[in-house]
C-alpha cells in the first residue's frame, strides 16, 4: 500500500471502528507520539483508541503525501459538544507509521480568490513557493513581496496578534501545500495552514490555530 493508503486505513480503523488490531498491522514497533491525547508508543495508542466514545466518528476530508510525511484533514465528531477539525501529520517509514503530530480546533478559516482554478505548476515549485512565502511574509514579517506570491483578490488577512516563529513541516501534493508552524497568540500555538497554488500564485487558504497543550503524557513535545 502507498503511504496514503496506510494512513487512510489506519484512521478508518482507529477513529471509526475503534479496532486496535490495525496498530500491530501498520504501526512501527517504535512509535513516537506528539499528541496530547495519548501516551507514547503503540501501547499508548491502543489505550487511547480503547477509550474513545462509541459514538465518536471521523470524516476524512483531505489527505496529502510528500516523501515520508502524510497530512490528513478531517472532522471529528463525538469528542466534544461540537465537531472538531483535526490536522494530523503521520510519518510513514517502510510501510509503518512511526510518528504522529496533531492539532484540534473549531472549523478552519478559509479565504480564496473569486475564481479558483488549478494551474500546471509542479509539486516542487508549489512547495518552494509556499515555503518562501511563509518564511518571508509570516515568519520575517516582510509583506513587500505579497504580489509575487498572492493572486489578486486572494483575501489573505493578516492576524496582527499571531506571530509565526518556526516552520516545522512543509508537505506538498499536487496543487495544495500544508505548513505546520510554531508561533504565539496569547501563548504558544500550533499553526496549521493549507495553501492552494495556481499558476505560481497562492489562490486559496485554510488555517487552524490551536494552543500548545500545557502538559503532555510523554516527553516528545508538540513539535
Amino acid at each position: 500500500m502507498s503511504a496514503k493508503d496506510i494512513v487512510i486505513e489506519a484512521t478508518e480503523q482507529l477513529f471509526n471502528r475503534k479496532d486496535t488490531a490495525i496498530v500491530d498491522q501498520v504501526f512501527g514497533a517504535v512509535y513516537v507520539q506528539h499528541s496530547a491525547l495519548g501516551a507514547d508508543g503503540v501501547d499508548g495508542l491502543k489505550v487511547l483508541v480503547s477509550s474513545l466514545p462509541e459514538a465518536a466518528g471521523y470524516t476524512l476530508t483531505r489527505i496529502l503525501a510528500d516523501g515520508d510525511l502524510v497530512v490528513t484533514e478531517g472532522e471529528f465528531t463525538g469528542f466534544a459538544p461540537v465537531p472538531l477539525t483535526g490536522y494530523d501529520v503521520w510519518r510513514v517509514v517502510d510501510d509503518r507509521i512511526v510518528e504522529h503530530w496533531d492539532a484540534l480546533g473549531a472549523a478552519a478559516t478559509h479565504t480564496a480568490t473569486l475564481d479558483v482554478q488549478t494551474g500546471g505548476d509542479t509539486v516542487a515549485a508549489n512547495r518552494a513557493l509556499v515555503a518562501e512565502w511563509v518564511a518571508k511574509a509570516l515568519v520575517n514579517g516582510d509583506h513587500r513581496a505579497d504580489e509575487d506570491y498572492l493572486a489578486p483578490g486572494a483575501g489573505m488577512a493578516y492576524d496582527k496578534d499571531l506571530v509565526y516563529r518556526t516552520v516545522h513541516a512543509v508537505i506538498a501534493d499536487q496543487d495544495v501545500v500544508y505548513t505546520r508552524s510554531e508561533g504565539e497568540k496569547n501563548g504558544p500555538v500550533i499553526i496549521n495552514d493549507m495553501w492552494r497554488v495556481s499558476d505560481g500564485r497562492i489562490v486559496e487558504h485554510w488555517s487552524l490555530v490551536s494552543p500548545v497543550p500545557e502538559s503532555l503524557p510523554h516527553g516528545n513535545g508538540s513539535f
